[in-house]
């Protein structure tokens, strides 16, 4: 069952209060169909955490660097493994949940990526192909950037971002090979405004478009249209973001971590 999960840690042990949601999905299912129920352009920002349970089933653990703790806890129904918990850096407390489906593929998988005892971002998974993921880009403990991939490369084709916090998608971002195109919705009616689109180049400097030929004589002395400048202080920076895998890079702004969110 997935629960939205609010906690703590207190001398390394997990302090938790749990809320069941209403009409909560069973182990396995996902979290982007309660979007399906909302508003055109809006999402969720809330951030759920799966529990990996260890009661009833059999628990196999790893003590990587032999220091007596173990680092990686595979928990089994039978002899499927159905998740694994893992302390990446060794300090004591989990930073990484896996959860498999009933034919041994990943299906799932969240990161505290900045240690700060916090989930930040949620991967999903179809016959072992990551198709989504949910990021918490600003560190505020909401979901605000929903990324879609393709399974058969890997690469990121689409992302929808809240950069105002208020639920509801304002970023449009599209890929083509090392540019990016983001359209903006700056006037609030949720639809991209035509002038607030801008293309980066894999350096984040922006890219200024590759001027038409001129269809007449009028239109060769026509003034050129204007170029898109460098992103408003809104949009965010392409800038790395640290990820759950090589292969999801991330471009959005990372500020200092704030606690807050779904509690590992």
């Amino acid at each position: 069952m997935r629960r939205a999960v609010r906690g703590r840690y207190a001398g390394g042990a997990l302090v938790v209060g749990v809320t069941l949601l209403s009409g909560a999905l069973g182990c396995g299912g996902d979290s982007a169909v309660r979007n399906a129920k909302l508003p055109d352009g809006v999402r969720s920002q809330t951030i759920e955490h799966e529990a990996c349970s260890e009661s009833g089933h059999r628990v196999e653990t790893v003590d990587v660097n032999n220091d007596g703790k173990p680092d990686i806890r595979r928990v089994f129904d039978g002899n499927t493994e159905i998740c694994r918990i893992s302390d990446l850096n060794r300090d004591g407390k989990p930073d990484l949940f896996e959860y498999f489906d009933k034919t041994g593929q990943l299906r799932r998988r969240e990161a505290d990526y900045d240690d700060n005892g916090i989930v930040n971002a949620i991967e999903i998974f179809e016959n072992g192909k990551l198709v989504r993921a949910e990021l918490d880009t600003t560190n505020l403990g909401r979901i605000d950037t929903w990324d879609t991939f393709d399974p058969s490369t890997g690469k990121r084709v689409k992302r929808e971002r809240d950069a105002t916090g208020d639920g509801r998608v304002d970023q449009w971002w599209t890929y083509n090979g090392d540019q990016v195109t983001i359209a903006m919705d700056k006037n609030g009616d949720g639809l991209p405004d035509p002038e607030a689109v801008i293309t980066l180049n894999a350096a984040g400097v922006s890219v200024e478009p590759t001027p038409s030929e001129p269809s007449t004589s009028e239109d060769a002395g026509a003034p050129p249209a204007p170029v898109a400048t460098a992103p408003p202080a809104e949009a965010p920076e392409p800038s790395p973001t640290p990820e759950l895998s090589p292969s999801v890079g991330d471009a959005g702004v990372v500020t200092p971590p704030k606690r807050g969110g779904a509690k590992r």
